[in-house]
């Protein structure tokens, strides 16, 4: 898994800190301009709000999918990626 930040501007300092002090241990990255217009071509700006919580998957043919809205609870994790798992 690896959670992409897409607040314009933000460091990744920031970015750690946040990681770290919530005990995520999976990869973060930071989107660049060009990626945020990419997502909001490929999804809709709603995408970029970042209280909508978006999520996309990339299944094993290297397709996305947009995935959810909304926080997630590790089972409905889970489930999602399991969805896509299956092809």
């Amino acid at each position: 898994m690896v959670s992409i930040d897409i607040v314009a501007n933000e460091s990744p300092t920031v970015i750690k800190r946040y990681a770290d002090q919530n005990g995520f241990n999976w990869r973060f990255a930071l989107a660049s301009h060009p990626m945020l217009n990419d997502l909001a071509i490929a999804f809709g700006t709603r995408f970029l709000d970042t209280t909508s919580v978006p999520m996309f998957v990339v299944d094993h043919q290297g397709r996305t999918h947009l995935a959810a809205w909304g926080r997630k609870d590790p089972e409905a994790l889970s489930r999602l990626v399991e969805t896509y798992r299956a092809g």
